[in-house]
């Protein structure tokens, strides 16, 4: 008997981890597939989840309609930090005629070297790697390093999975976008009905935007989103200060909901929505959370010895998907990889646009990247 172990959050669960199971079913010839979801993944531990019943709900739901598919509770009855050799051990012992197979996407094959007893793993069941387009990575290269590491070969399946994740549903689910082509019917109406993924003041604030601006600001939620775990920030406040960073960009001065607001002196016009947009989510949308509005305040200048969270808005608006200049795929690398060389690199880029174009430069800004500035030296 071959039964294949899928794990995860599935947070919510998505139409790719259905197709995963799909393709996992056709090439192993999988009597059984087993869906796990985890009650805490050992590598988003302090991550807010949807509540564990919810997260059940939607995968019974979302894997109802396959045939030879259950979906237990395995872990979420046992509490505490889903380790996968706990769980596939718990199996094994379930089902010791078995041949077990572990279902992983690339994104987690390149973590597995620092998972909790990944030869334990390797000892109770085959390891099966599925491609995804946003993380897709070159097998036989990665065969080369797993053997080496362990001596044994993963198996992989010929199926890549499009750019879909649950944090990216979620951000969508947040803001009120169509959920459709990412999610199964019944777990979008799962996810409406209870009003999962819901943030206080985001709908609010993209009720202040044109079409244009409100496309924009899901790219930097998007963006944000990506690098909050990496960040270890926590993803409600960086989708609700990406929300908010732009809600006044097109507020008129004389705009109710800017009584009693005092612009700081010197400020550039291409500027002052920073402090407006801080202004409005804190007076007229009642959030109350400093490191957000600060994110907001100082989204389009920066600052000398930003918050983690003021750096990634920062960033997130330079470098959204829907941007493109001379050099931005570098600066997205390195987005990726440490968010001071970034704001450096970034700051450095957008003073010299300015100088070329004639444009006023904000001392502020010029401020932040040289205190960025010397904290690259300081590391070099």
């Amino acid at each position: 008997m071959k039964i294949a172990i899928f794990g995860g959050s599935f947070d919510p669960v998505h139409v790719e981890h259905i197709n995963i199971v799909k393709a996992a079913q056709s090439a192993l010839g999988a009597d059984k597939v087993i869906v796990i979801p985890a009650f805490i993944p050992p590598h988003k531990q302090g991550k807010a989840l949807a509540a564990p019943q919810d997260r059940l709900a939607m995968a019974k739901l979302a894997f109802a309609g396959i045939k030879n598919c259950e979906v237990s509770a395995y872990e979420l009855n046992a509490g505490g930090t889903s380790y996968t050799y706990l769980t596939l051990g718990y199996f094994h012992e379930k089902y010791p005629d078995a041949q077990l197979y572990f279902l992983v996407g690339a994104d987690m094959l390149k973590d597995f070297y620092t998972w909790r007893q990944p030869e334990t793993i390797l000892s109770l069941a085959e390891l099966v790697v599925c491609n995804r387009e946003e993380d897709k990575v070159s097998f036989p290269a990665e065969q080369l390093r797993f053997f080496a590491r362990f001596k044994k070969k993963f198996l992989s399946i010929e199926y890549t999975g499009r750019d879909i994740s649950s944090t990216k549903a979620r951000v969508l689910a947040a803001f009120g976008e169509d959920l459709k082509p990412y999610l199964p019917f019944d777990v979008i109406d799962y996810i409406e009905a209870n009003e999962l993924y819901r943030i206080k003041g985001v709908k609010e604030a993209l009720a202040y935007l044109k079409p244009s601006r409100r496309k924009h600001t899901l790219g930097v939620a998007l963006t944000a989103a990506k690098y909050a775990a990496q960040y270890k920030l926590p993803e409600k406040s960086v989708i609700l200060a990406a929300a908010l960073h732009d809600a006044a960009k097109n507020m008129p001065p004389d705009a109710p909901e800017l009584s009693g607001f005092s612009a700081p002196e010197d400020v550039p016009p291409p500027v002052m929505h920073q402090y407006t947009g801080a202004y409005v989510a804190e007076h007229t949308l009642g959030i109350e959370d400093e490191d957000v509005l600060n994110a907001v305040r100082y989204h389009t200048s920066g600052r000398p010895n930003m918050s983690d969270l003021e750096k990634l808005i920062f960033l997130a608006d330079m470098l959204e998907p829907g941007r493109d200049f001379k050099g931005i795929e570098k600066l997205r690398k390195t987005l990726a990889s440490d968010l001071n060389e970034c704001m450096y690199l970034s700051l450095k880029h957008e003073l010299k646009y300015l100088k070329k174009r004639g444009g006023e430069i904000y001392p502020l800004t010029f401020r932040a990247y040289e205190y960025y500035k010397g904290m690259r030296k300081a590391k070099q």
